[in-house]
């Protein structure tokens, strides 16, 4: 069960979080997204961390953390050679051979001079398919960056066959410039419009508006935190072609979906 750590206890986490990946104490869940006939088609790997002092912390809680003292820089750097190692491994196994897996990716890491570079060789050094690896980043990355800085990674990370995924879609810095200018191949609707969405109007014409823009631009689109099936039916009856949440799978071990 996930702690919740006093404020007490922060500077002691702070202290500890740079030694959590070489202790063994970081791990990956993973959780499905399926497509309209409820296949899994790929996984998002979330970071967790059991720490030997204190048990399993909550990402609510270490991820600001590790943003704010940095530690998110080799933490993520972590987290892409594991998933980059969890594809590999499922290239040998038939039922998961074509899934993609989505890795979340920080304002910080992203405008880091090293990232750009770690990321197309990772991709090299496992041999990782294109298409298969595809980085979920925020709108505030585009707030951190210069244009021609981010067009610059961006196409790089493109050519390197890796996908580009826009998480929480419409609750950040949201513009169209940077889907017209930038190599985006996907749009994840936030799961803040998806949890009313069978009796508010104005989420189910946010919804519409992102499904259609997401169409004209030829852009993959998930929709995140679906839960019922009522909202899964609204989702496909507007043109919504993949899913993820609750209704699906919880976060878990990989070994759960194989």
């Amino acid at each position: 069960m996930e702690q919740q750590v006093s404020e007490g206890a922060y500077r002691s986490l702070q202290d500890e979080l740079p030694h959590a990946a070489t202790r063994g104490e970081l791990f990956l869940q993973y959780q499905p997204i399926v497509d309209v006939s409820e296949k899994i088609i790929g996984m998002e790997a979330l970071m967790r961390w059991n720490s030997a002092e204190y048990g399993q912390i909550s990402p609510a809680q270490f991820i600001p953390l590790a943003e704010q003292s940095g530690a998110i820089l080799y933490m993520g750097d972590w987290a892409l050679d594991e998933s980059c190692q969890q594809l590999q491994r499922w290239s040998r196994i038939p039922i998961a051979t074509d899934w993609t897996l989505s890795v979340n990716v920080s304002a910080h890491q992203f405008n880091n001079g090293h990232f750009v570079d770690y990321v197309v060789h990772a991709v090299q050094r496992y041999g990782i398919a294109s298409g298969r690896l595809i980085l979920e980043i925020t709108e505030n990355v585009f707030l951190d960056s210069t244009a021609d800085r981010q067009q610059d990674g961006f196409r790089r990370i493109r050519e390197a066959g890796v996908g580009i995924a826009i998480d929480d879609f419409g609750t950040g810095f949201s513009s169209i410039c940077y889907l017209r200018n930038l190599s985006v191949s996907r749009i994840k609707i936030a799961g803040t419009f998806i949890d009313n969405v069978v009796e508010n109007k104005k989420d189910q014409d946010i919804v519409v508006a992102i499904v259609m823009l997401a169409h004209a631009l030829g852009l993959d689109v998930v929709a995140e935190g679906v839960e019922t099936a009522e909202q899964l039916q609204f989702l496909k009856g507007v043109g919504c072609s993949a899913f993820q949440g609750f209704l699906f799978g919880r976060p878990s071990d990989v070994s759960e979906f194989l």
